[in-house]
């Protein structure tokens, strides 16, 4: 059976009637692998839902040196920053792989919030996500050494893959330069820490997939650490 494609988990906070008449009025576009899809400092021009593929969010640094933020995933969605508060794009996206992109003009996007008030709490709670996140990881960069930094990155990788048994399965596990690059660490390290978790019984892989069976393992271990 053909597994269905999961739509714009934002979107979905509408009715069935209201989500088609917004998706009408938005575009969509097909990006290769490697296409740049926005770029840092360019003027806006919509937010984009990711309606199949996946996208890697990386920003500069002060001395030039490309800093990987984020990966995304179908159903997630960016560049709604720069339509809140007119500023340029504060980062650069890039299609992982062929990826399939619906784009909401910013005239859409206000009338949308405007609209929809579901609409507009939901993406508040988003960017409170955002910004707790970013907390947590300025925490982590401030007082954190590279393994607690490298377990933790590891446990939001898996809570974003919790299926309903409670086993993480990640299917599309960055590469260790990518995932060293999110905290600021040396590849070596990411590769010795995983396969250390691996050796503890706690991640293993199979079939191109990062499975971690008890996060709570996980968990306990970045708790233990944070304490010390």
């Amino acid at each position: 059976m053909k597994q269905e494609r999961k739509g714009p988990a934002l979107l979905s906070l509408l009715n069935r009637k209201e989500r088609e008449n917004v998706l009408l009025q938005c575009a969509t576009r097909r990006y290769a692998k490697g296409e740049q899809i926005i770029r840092e400092t360019e003027q806006a021009n919509g937010m984009y839902f990711i309606e199949r593929g996946r996208v890697l969010v990386t920003l500069l640094s002060e001395d030039g040196r490309e800093v990987n933020f984020a990966n995304l995933e179908q159903g997630e969605n960016f560049g709604e920053l720069s339509l809140i508060d007119g500023m340029p794009r504060s980062a650069t996206v890039t299609a992982l792989t062929e990826t399939d992109m619906i784009i909401m003009s910013p005239r859409v996007f206000r009338r949308m919030l405007k609209r929809h008030p579901a609409v507009a709490f939901g993406l508040l709670k988003q960017l409170s996500g955002m910004i707790r996140r970013l907390c947590d990881r300025i925490s982590e960069y401030s007082t954190a050494g590279v393994n607690h930094r490298i377990h933790a990155e590891m446990l939001r990788l898996a809570c974003k893959h919790i299926d309903l048994d409670g086993v993480a399965r990640i299917p599309n596990m960055p590469t260790h330069a990518q995932f060293a690059s999110r905290i600021s660490c040396h590849r070596e390290a990411v590769s010795r820490e995983l396969k250390s978790l691996e050796k503890e019984g706690i991640l293993m892989k199979k079939n191109r997939q990062i499975i971690i069976p008890e996060i709570r393992r996980l968990q306990s271990k970045v708790a233990l650490l944070m304490a010390r």
